[in-house]
């Protein structure tokens, strides 16, 4: 038994069944067949709810922190502290499909390492940012009441958005604290962080 050849080239045509619009592949001497459809993404339905927890592929960020003066106080005027926190969009796989997080610092947590805290409205800023003279209390600015060596941690509140594709962003359930790396300050009385000796030690310490 022979076969014949052909050099028709395939064509797809619409084929309606059951009110389903599909494609066919017809050929002249091939039978139709249904091509295969599209994968669906049910997960990204505006009913899904996607909570903190479902965030493990998307790290919030560690933001830099400063303070001023750089790395020491005087015992009972205004040390400056700030945060370079801003919003931040990743990407990678949420529920198992391709997808953005933004993530919106929304507070900010500040332990001084003496046994005090504060919580700001905003990151802060450094006096010069703000047009302010050194020593001047901020938002973020604390005052320590005795010589040590304290370690500082802070602590940012972020909101989390959701993204699949081009669907725009929804909110995710919850919100999601992340701590800076601790950062150590040095307060010492007036007297003894302004004196000559210190400058020559190192130049850019204390009042020098």
């Amino acid at each position: 038994m022979s076969h014949k050849s052909t050099t028709e080239p395939s064509q797809w045509v619409p084929c309606n069944t059951g009110g389903l619009s599909d494609m066919v592949e017809r050929h002249p001497q091939f039978l139709p067949t249904i091509a295969a459809p599209t994968a669906a993404c049910p997960l990204c339905s505006t009913a899904t709810i996607v909570r903190i927890s479902d965030l493990r592929n998307f790290p919030a960020p560690i933001a830099p922190t400063g303070m001023e003066p750089n790395g020491w106080a005087i015992v009972g005027l205004a040390a400056n502290f700030w945060t370079g926190a801003s919003t931040q969009i990743s990407e990678g796989l949420l529920l198992g499909q391709p997808a953005q997080v933004m993530f919106t610092p929304i507070g900010y947590h500040w332990d001084f390492g003496d046994g005090n805290t504060a919580t700001s409205p905003t990151g802060g800023a450094s006096w010069e940012a703000l047009g302010l003279p050194e020593f001047t209390t901020t938002d973020t600015s604390h005052k320590y009441t005795a010589k040590g060596t304290y370690s500082v941690v802070l602590t940012i509140e972020y909101h989390a958005d959701y993204s699949f594709g081009d669907q725009g962003w929804r909110p995710v359930d919850g919100t999601i604290t992340i701590p800076s790396a601790p950062f150590t300050v040095m307060a010492a009385n007036e007297t003894t962080v302004l004196v000559a000796e210190d400058c020559l030690a190192n130049p850019h310490g204390p009042g020098c």
